[in-house]
């Protein structure tokens, strides 16, 4: 066999691991940035603990807290040195704490309600770069043997940690939608070219980078998982139709309905959806059917849906997922009540998660619904949902403890140049692939390259995201300016 197909097999066949053990590995972030903004609180405080608040040394404490336990976490050394160090990270997070509020250092954060009055909300922004982060260690180390298998996607079902990734990008830019942001504020008097336009030009860098790896993937004879979005689709297309589908539908829904009144639609959609994946045959369609049509009904246009039924069809499922999300945002985070008063939103956090960890429980114990990845059902749905919103209820509560701290500096150039980021990290990781053989690379080895990897792509972005800056610095300010 060619070493293309070798690398083939070691990624598929998996039937993944359980929503604990994934939630466990993902605690990292939450973790690290506590830990993170513990340390950041006592070098900027007058207790003088450490060394200071300069980039270079917030910059190495990110990495070895934060991108560490990250590459860890996800290796065969979660046991026992994984969840030992998450163990560490807390104990120790949790006496920096309550070290700075028994010296008195309450300076900058008396008043909790600061949070509301900053234009950008630092526990959102660590979130979006989680999510980034931990797609970028899992999108590298799947190739290698390091990587336990129960955590690259999944087959046909089964909870794995690669599953999460796409959905997890769906629902943190739900989060932060124009409709999440300003639903309360919306009216139906725009125009539908006027509505419809960013989108369409949101798509164009997503149409350009779906097709460069689509060419890429088929010139450099690099590995496929087929099952994954089928023979020609992938991410990128998918987030291109999610986007401009959301966007047709929400303006729809004004027109129609008016403001507010869209809320329980998405909820039908999931309910239709999984009607015609386990009543009408779709769900072994995904699964089973051919990748051309049959002799009498072949043409063009019937052999590509054949060929990429999962993403195509996939799209239904991640576009019910990010209408759900942008409610829940709406509801937790930027209702004007939220904003007045930030513990609500760890309220309504803790009551969203607790619905829809209760809503998994009876889709998988009483209905008997296994999740898929593969079909996007509403198992998928409410479960990418329910881990989404708990790791934002984690980070949330690291940014309330430690009230004034900022984003750390890799996560926030991250979450400013949050695509120009991503596809840097794809290339890297294709450029590991081509340059070294994942599948003889020791374990040991493995972990370092997989850290040095992270700390590039850290690198890449703070380097990204300071050009950036210093372009819109010098920038000729206009009048209105």
């Amino acid at each position: 066999t060619t070493l293309k197909e070798q690398k083939e097999a070691f990624v598929t066949g998996h039937s993944g691991s359980t929503p604990g053990e994934v939630l466990l590995v993902c605690l990292s972030a939450p973790l690290g940035i506590f830990l993170f903004n513990a340390i950041q609180r006592c070098s900027s405080s007058r207790t003088k603990v450490l060394f200071g608040t300069s980039r270079p040394f917030l910059v190495a404490v990110e990495s070895l807290v934060l991108l560490l336990p990250m590459a860890v976490c996800q290796a065969n050394l979660l046991y026992p040195y994984g969840v030992t160090l998450l163990g560490f990270e807390g104990i120790l997070a949790f006496c920096l704490h309550f070290f700075r509020v028994s010296v008195g250092d309450t300076a900058d954060s008396s008043n909790n309600n600061d949070e509301a009055k900053k234009p950008k909300l630092p526990f959102l922004s660590a979130y979006r770069s989680t999510v980034s982060y931990l797609t970028f260690v899992a999108i590298l180390a799947v190739d290698f043997h390091v990587f336990p298998r129960r955590f690259a996607k999944t087959e046909t079902t089964g909870f794995g940690l690669m599953d999460l990734g796409a959905g997890s990008f769906i629902v943190s830019g739900g989060f932060v939608s124009w409709y999440a942001r300003r639903s309360a504020t919306l009216t139906s008097t725009a125009s539908y070219w006027k509505a419809l336009k960013p989108a369409l030009i949101r798509s164009i860098p997503l149409i350009v980078m779906g097709m460069i790896r689509l060419l890429t993937t088929k010139g450099l004879e690099y590995q496929e998982h087929v099952s994954e979005y089928g023979v020609h689709w992938n991410f990128f297309f998918t987030l291109t139709v999610v986007g401009i589908a959301s966007t047709m539908a929400r303006f729809d829904s004004l027109q129609l309905l008016g403001p507010g009144n869209f809320k329980v639609y998405p909820w039908l959609l999931v309910a239709f959806h999984q009607a015609a994946l386990t009543k009408y045959g779709m769900q072994t369609y995904i699964e089973e059917g051919d990748r051309q049509c049959a002799e009498e009904t072949q043409s063009g246009v019937c052999n590509i849906f054949a060929a990429n039924r999962e993403g195509i069809l996939g799209c239904v499922g991640y576009l019910s997922m990010f209408f759900i999300s942008e409610d829940i945002a709406q509801y937790c985070i930027w209702e004007e009540s939220c904003t007045k008063d930030p513990t609500k939103r760890g309220k309504r956090l803790s009551i969203c998660c607790s619905i829809l960890w209760a809503a998994l429980w009876v889709l998988v114990s009483v209905l008997e619904i296994p999740v898929s990845r593969r079909s996007t059902n509403a198992t998928f749905v409410i479960w990418t949902l329910a881990h989404n919103v708990t790791i934002l209820l984690m980070i949330w509560a690291a940014f309330f403890f430690t009230s004034g701290s900022s984003v750390s500096p890799i996560f926030d150039a991250v979450n400013r140049c949050g695509l120009i980021v991503f596809i840097l990290a794809n290339l890297m990781t294709g450029l590991v692939n081509i340059t070294i053989n994942t599948l003889e690379v020791a374990d040991g080895q493995a972990l370092g390259v997989i850290f040095v990897y992270l700390f590039a792509v850290g690198s890449v972005a703070l380097a990204v995201d300071w050009a950036l800056q210093s372009l819109l610095s010098a920038r000729p300010k206009t009048k209105d300016e």
